[in-house]
């Protein structure tokens, strides 16, 4: 095999440390996006791209001429990773397109609006539902019949605040509305009431997100504001609450907490009953990992699925992402190439999908006609 010249061998040094800082980048920009907002996100973000254009090509004599696509990114992250043929494949589901309301969701993601607020994902047996912030509306896709349907829309763009959702029973909507502090109920389109005091007391001061248990019949709320979680039933009366936050996600009757270690994961669950949380299982990183992010994306035959961010001795080293099944103190691990798009500000990044060619799981992509939706099948 013939050497590589020491011109192209000195390049190419510097081109791999170039993309290893590119991505240390992007996945500190995830990080400081999730926890300080969209202004400083999105003023990474003009600093990130600008960094990653000048680490898109092998070629001294072509200069780069823009940013690096999403799939060019996610390429060169792959490349930079061992080969292994178990990894979890992902492939499109369903596209939510770019069109005028109520055919599609907003342009505000294609088009860099500072004031883009995202998407929440939610997902039932064939069914994907999203929510677009920017476009105050609610939408679902019928995996069988491939079709998309408004379900809800603040169609004045003045009325609510959706910042997250959950389907209740009894066509039951439940609205986050951070303007108001408050979960406002609608039955069949139809306001019904809203949480906002107990009392004296306020409820709420800052609501991450709400959901659903799989029935509809409560619904766990994750105030980040003032550091508790609550449950409501479906009509909206406390059942009980927590000090501490919460994952998007009912474990039987108990939801789960997840403790970030520089080296590994705490899971826990707690509930109404007593105040101390229950040891679900601890994770340890590959030896010399740290944890870079982690997220519950659901639950099916008393599993636990989370999802793990980490990288090998620092953020430069960005590894393969894991998929946690974990049962009875038991761990099953899948392996994926970890999404680093910091454009897409997605609220939950993973979810668990039931079809009819079994459990999946699913995530969102920034593509040039709209938000993808992807999936990876599980290992039966």
């Amino acid at each position: 095999m013939s050497k590589m010249p020491v011109s192209e061998v000195c390049h190419y040094n510097s081109f791999i440390g170039q993309l290893e800082s590119v991505c240390s980048l992007l996945l500190s920009i995830r990080r400081f996006a999730r926890s300080f907002g969209i202004a400083l996100f999105a003023g990474l973000c003009c600093f990130a791209f600008a960094t990653v254009a000048g680490a898109q090509t092998l070629d001294p004599a072509a200069p780069p001429t823009g940013d690096i696509d999403y799939v060019e990114i996610q390429r060169r992250i792959a490349e930079m990773l061992p080969e292994r043929p178990d990894l979890l494949k992902f492939s499109r589901v369903c596209l939510f397109p770019y069109a005028e309301w109520p055919a599609g969701i907003s342009s505000a993601a294609r088009e860099g609006q500072q004031a883009f607020e995202g998407y929440s994902l939610k997902t039932d047996s064939n069914q994907i539902y999203l929510l677009d912030k920017a476009g105050r509306s609610i939408f679902s896709y019928d995996l069988r019949q491939n079709r998309q349907v408004l379900l809800a829309a603040d169609r004045e763009q003045k009325h609510l605040q959706l910042d997250d959702f959950a389907l209740l029973r009894d066509n039951t909507l439940a609205i986050a509305d951070n303007s108001r502090t408050a979960l406002v109920f609608f039955v069949n389109n139809k306001f019904r009431n809203k949480v906002d005091f107990d009392g004296e007391r306020m409820f709420f001061r800052y609501i991450s997100f709400i959901e659903s248990d799989r029935l509809g019949m409560n619904l766990a709320v994750c105030d980040s504001g003032r550091n508790r979680s609550f449950v409501f039933e479906r009509a909206g009366t406390l059942q009980w609450e927590a000090e501490g936050l919460c994952e998007p996600v009912f474990f039987g009757n108990s939801l789960i907490r997840i403790e970030n270690r520089e080296n590994g994961l705490l899971i826990n669950s707690f509930s109404s009953i007593g105040s101390e949380t229950v040891r679900l299982y601890e994770y340890n990183c590959e030896p010399g990992n740290i944890v870079l992010d982690s997220w519950a994306a659901g639950t099916f035959s008393g599993q636990l699925a989370v999802v793990v961010y980490e990288g090998r001795g620092d953020e430069d080293h960005p590894d393969y992402a894991r998929l946690l099944l974990i049962k009875d103190a038991a761990v099953t691990v899948h392996r994926f190439v970890p999404d680093l798009d910091i454009r897409l500000k997605l609220q939950t990044p993973y979810r668990l999908l039931l079809t009819r060619a079994g459990i999946q799981l699913v995530t969102a992509r920034l593509v040039a006609e709209g938000l993808e939706i992807v999936a990876a099948p599980l290992p039966r």
